[in-house]
Formats: C-alpha cells, sequence, structure tokens
C-alpha cells in the first residue's frame, strides 16, 4: 500500500503558536508504502490544564499501539504515559523556578480533556484495502471518492457540532466509561479515494461547505504537500468572512494507491 500524507494545521488567529492545542500523528509527510498506516487527529480542550499535552499523548499512544492492543489497552496506556508527563511537567517548572502555583492545583488535579480520531487504513497482500475508525468527540473523517462524500464520522452534519462534545479525560479513574463510548466505523478504499481527518472548526467548515452544494475537498486537495503557507493563506480568508470559526485548525490528507 502507498500513501501520500499531508498534514496542516494553525492556531487561533490571534494566538501564540504555543497555545495550539490541537496535534496530530505522525508528524512526518510525504509518500510511504506500508501494509498499514495509523493517523489521528485530537483537539485538547481549552477549559483544561495543559490540554495540547493529553491531546499529543493520545495521537502518539494511538499511532504506536501494536495492533493486538484494543482500545481498553490503548487508552490506559495513554493515561499511564499521563502520569509520567505530569511528573516531568512539575520537574521542568522547578527547574524553571516557576513552582506550580495554588490556583493551578485545582486544574492539574481535574485533569486534561482532548477528542480522540483514530484512523487506521490496511491493505493485505492481494486484498482489498480496508479503513477502520475510532472516535470520541467531534474530529472528524471524510472519505471522498469520484468526487462524491461517502463517508462522514462520526458527525454527518455541521449542526451537530456543539460546545460541549464527548471527551477523553487524562485520568485512569473514566476508563471504562471513555471505552464504553468510544464510537467505531469501518470501510474500503480504492485507488483515488482521499481521506480528511479535520478538527471540529474545519470539520465543520468541511460538511456547510458539502451541504451547500459545493466541494470542499477540491479546496483541500489544492493545497500543496507541506505548503503550509498556502493553507494559512486559506484560512485566513476564510476566517475574515467568517465561514471558519476561529479556532485551532487540525487537517490531515491521506491518499492512498495500491
Amino acid at each position: 500500500m502507498r500513501c501520500v500524507v499531508s498534514s496542516f494545521w494553525l492556531p487561533r488567529d490571534g494566538s501564540p503558536v504555543e497555545h495550539y492545542e490541537d496535534a496530530y500523528f505522525p508528524r512526518r509527510t510525504g509518500p510511504r508504502t506500508t501494509p498499514r498506516l495509523r493517523l489521528a487527529v485530537a483537539d485538547g480542550a481549552s477549559e483544561s490544564m495543559l490540554s495540547g499535552l493529553w491531546a499529543q499523548t493520545l495521537v502518539r499512544t494511538w499511532c504506536r499501539s501494536p495492533r493486538r492492543h484494543g482500545m481498553a489497552d490503548v487508552m490506559a496506556s495513554a493515561m499511564s504515559g499521563w502520569d509520567r508527563t505530569l511528573v516531568a511537567y512539575r520537574q521542568g517548572r522547578e527547574a524553571e523556578e516557576r513552582p506550580i502555583e495554588w490556583f493551578e492545583q485545582p486544574g492539574l488535579d481535574r485533569g486534561a480533556h482532548a477528542t480522540l480520531l483514530g484512523v487506521e487504513l490496511t491493505r493485505p497482500p492481494g486484498g482489498e484495502g480496508r479503513w477502520s475508525a475510532v472516535s470520541l468527540g467531534d474530529s472528524c473523517l471524510f472519505q471522498v471518492r469520484d468526487e462524491q462524500l461517502i463517508t462522514a464520522f462520526p458527525l454527518a452534519d455541521a449542526a451537530d457540532f456543539c460546545n460541549a462534545p464527548k471527551l477523553v479525560p487524562s485520568s485512569a479513574r473514566h476508563l471504562g466509561r471513555v471505552v464504553a463510548h468510544l464510537e467505531r466505523a469501518e470501510g474500503t478504499w480504492r485507488s483515488g479515494d482521499v481521506l480528511f481527518l479535520a478538527t471540529d472548526a474545519l470539520a465543520a467548515w468541511f460538511l456547510a461547505e458539502a451541504a451547500a452544494g459545493n466541494a470542499p475537498w477540491r479546496t483541500l486537495n489544492r493545497i500543496a504537500c507541506d505548503d503550509t503557507a498556502a493553507f494559512a493563506e486559506w484560512a485566513t480568508a476564510q476566517r475574515a468572512s467568517r465561514l471558519l470559526r476561529n479556532d485551532d485548525l487540525t487537517l490531515v490528507r491521506v491518499e492512498p494507491s495500491r
């Protein structure tokens, strides 16, 4: 299986890069040949502390987990890894002579939260290409074939986005609830299909454009791999026109072929 992967991201307008709280994986773009490819995007909830770090932990853990591991194992591994991340964060703050303040402690105790969308593409020798996806929250997968949107998961209508999406918490106390609420989907892919993974603001724009009879995939396909300047220019214009909500943006585009 050959895939061309392109990734684009942008913090919300007016925010510095270090405040970007989405995440995606793998970070390497370009063509690759592999029998199996995992990709993921996540959106850290701004209301919780260190949500960007938690989003990074989720996408890395999902993509690097052995295939034999079920989602309970993947989530448990991410939550265990989060404990180590917190220890390193505290040590870093102390090394910078900026120890955790009393008013920050409640936020750390509540933990971090993020959406997660993980997608796996496979193609066994001589077999058909297949994809599977797992999700909690409003980060979305879109599959386009022959100029038609044939898959929208887990949301299929721009009106379904809200201010309180389902989230993956960093606390292991909630592991059972997280696994129980995960949504799953699967399907097949053909050469020429394009799959898009997008966090909420971009996903809502995509669905609104599709519902209006436009072809948002053409717009996104015109942005060349690694042309981050073109993506930023396009997003800035869309935000100025109020067609795109001012939020962190993340897009992963996958073009598989046999």
